[in-house]
C-alpha cells in the first residue's frame, strides 16, 4: 500500500493583521486585480456603485496575449448554475477540466495552474443558495475538489469573487473601458420595442436581429435618456460590415 507523504498534516498559516490585509488591497489594486473581502473585518471605503467610473483599473490586454496557451499553465474554469442539481454532462466537463488542471500543476510546478470552479447564477430568479450548496457537494463527492472557488473565507488570490453576481464591479468597469474607447454604446431600447422589431422582421421575412438604433445616436440624445435615469444595455460596436475572426486553442479559426 502507497503511502502518502504529509497526509492528514496541515500547513500552519500566519496571522493575518488588518494592516496587512491593507497593503495587500493596495498591491492588488495596483496590479489590477481584484480582492474580495466582504467576509473579512476590512471593508474598502468605497465601493464602485458608489463612486464614478472614469479611470478602469483593468488589464491593457489579454493576460495570455502573445503567447502560446498550450505552453501556459491551465487555468480550467468549470461554470455551473444553481438553478438545480449537477448533471451528468456537467460532471463530465467537470472531470475533464480538473484532469487537465491536474496535469498542469504537474507539468507546471508553483505555478497559477489551477481548476476553478465559478457559480454561473447571473439568473437571480432562479437561482438559489439551496442549489449551489448541492452541486458543490456533489462535486467533493466526485472527488473534483477545486483550487479556487467560492468560499466565505477571504479570497487572497487576487482572481476573485467566485459568483458571477459578485463580480459586478469588475464587468462595470469593463463596460466603461469599451464605452471610453468606442467600442461599444448605450442602447436605451425597451423590451417592448425589441419584440416588436424582433417581430417586424419576422413578418417581413428577415432572420431576427438588432436594427443599431442607438449604435450612432447623438450625445445629446443619450445625455437626455441617462439624465431621466433610463436602463440601458451595452452592445458591442462591431465595424459596419466586417467579419470577426477569432483563433480559438480548440477550435482553430473560428468566424
Amino acid at each position: 500500500q502507497q503511502k502518502v507523504v504529509g497526509a492528514g498534516l496541515r500547513r500552519s498559516r500566519p496571522k493575518i493583521s488588518s494592516n496587512t490585509l491593507n497593503l495587500l488591497i493596495e498591491r492588488l489594486q495596483k496590479e489590477g486585480k481584484h480582492l474580495d473581502i466582504r467576509f473579512g473585518a476590512t471593508q474598502l471605503a468605497a465601493t464602485l456603485a458608489d463612486q464614478e467610473i472614469e479611470k478602469p483599473q483593468l488589464p491593457p490586454v489579454f493576460p495570455l496575449q502573445g503567447k502560446n496557451p498550450l505552453e501556459c499553465p491551465p487555468r480550467m474554469r468549470f461554470a455551473p448554475s444553481p438553478t438545480g442539481s449537477l448533471h451528468v454532462g456537467g460532471a463530465r466537463t467537470a472531470l475533464y477540466n480538473w484532469l487537465v488542471a491536474k496535469k498542469g500543476q504537474m507539468d507546471f510546478p508553483k505555478s497559477n495552474s489551477a481548476f476553478v470552479v465559478r457559480i454561473e447564477d447571473t439568473d437571480l430568479a432562479r437561482s438559489t443558495k439551496e442549489s449551489e450548496q448541492s452541486v458543490l457537494a456533489d462535486l467533493q463527492w466526485l472527488g473534483l475538489l477545486w483550487d479556487e472557488g467560492p468560499s466565505d473565507k477571504i479570497d487572497m488570490t487576487g482572481c476573485g469573487p467566485y459568483r458571477q453576481s459578485e463580480r459586478g464591479n469588475i464587468y462595470l468597469q469593463a463596460a466603461e473601458k469599451l464605452l471610453q474607447q468606442g467600442k461599444a454604446y448605450r442602447c436605451f431600447c425597451t423590451p417592448e420595442e425589441l419584440e416588436e422589431m424582433k417581430a417586424q422582421q419576422e413578418a417581413a421575412g428577415i432572420p431576427p436581429r438588432y436594427d443599431g438604433r442607438w449604435r450612432d445616436a447623438p450625445q445629446e440624445e443619450i445625455n437626455k435618456m441617462l439624465d431621466q435615469g433610463k436602463p440601458y444595455t451595452v452592445r458591442f460596436k462591431v465595424p459596419e460590415n466586417s467579419r470577426v475572426v477569432i483563433e480559438d486553442v480548440i477550435r482553430g479559426t473560428v468566424a
